[in-house]
């Protein structure tokens, strides 16, 4: 697969998690992009299973939503919930093509957790994602 799938689960979030105001990335830009009192979501890859003889690669994903208050990271993870239900195929244009977003479910429960570093409330969720380099709908 050419495509980065991490990629596109991360553009596909972007454009439609509305609680983060596209901030999704591979790894928190809190003083650098994000300031301090935004939410914002980071997606890390967790593994998959890989597609030996085919455009597709199913991934698990690490999704962190960190902000100054619970209810607002319990707010950003109810939309992520809702997103993962949506059984709508979608086209995601990325650095390299357009790719399809086949799914993308949840795979775990939700943890609320405490980021230390950066003293903020945090949800922690993984998710399963189907991604197919050809964006066939």
């Amino acid at each position: 697969m050419e495509i980065d799938p991490l990629e596109v689960v991360i553009k596909w979030l972007a454009a439609n998690l509305t609680k983060a105001g596209g901030r999704v990335a591979g790894k928190h830009r809190y003083g650098v992009e994000w300031k301090s009192d935004q939410l914002g979501v980071s997606v890390i890859l967790d593994g998959g299973q890989p597609e030996l003889y085919g455009s597709t690669s199913k991934i698990r994903v690490e999704v962190q939503i960190r902000a100054e208050k619970r209810i607002e990271v319990i707010d950003a993870w109810r939309e992520l919930v809702d997103l993962s239900r949506e059984s709508e195929r979608t086209v995601v244009s990325t650095s390299l093509g357009s790719a399809l977003m086949h799914y993308f479910k949840q795979d775990s429960g939700f943890s609320i957790l405490y980021d230390k570093d950066l003293n903020k409330e945090m949800g922690l969720a993984f998710f399963e994602a189907l991604v197919a380099e050809e964006a066939v709908a």
